[in-house]
């Protein structure tokens, strides 16, 4: 992996993290394959040897940790917000209270014809 190619990779990183921000899946879609080309390139390089793209590798690790720690936190309130609208959904399914203060259904019994007007 050549030194533009790490600086690449930062700015695509930082670019990322925006996009995580933000919660722009479309723009995180279109960054992938970029991001996945760039991580090939790298798998198949040498290790840094000078300063500079020490430096670089550090930039990339860094934001690399970071983007994940979003990744993680964005599929976590995903899964939180799937588990409300799953309970909301549950909870409000067309129930409501009777005459004697028990629950009881909305449906219309088993078996019996309802009529729309």
């Amino acid at each position: 992996m050549t030194r533009s190619d790490l600086k690449r990779l930062v700015a695509l990183l930082k670019a990322e993290q925006s996009a995580l921000s933000r919660g722009d899946l479309a723009r995180l879609e279109k960054l992938a394959p970029r991001k996945l080309t760039l991580l090939d390139r790298l798998e198949g390089g040498a290790v840094p040897d000078n300063a500079l793209d020490k430096s670089l590798a550090r930039q990339v690790h860094e934001a690399a940790s970071r983007n994940a720690r979003l990744f993680e936190a964005a599929i976590a309130g995903i899964r939180d917000a799937r588990r409300l609208l799953t309970s909301a959904r549950e909870r409000g399914r067309g129930q409501t209270y009777g005459r004697n203060g028990t629950r009881e259904a909305l449906d219309p019994p088993t078996g019996s014809l309802h009529k729309r007007y």
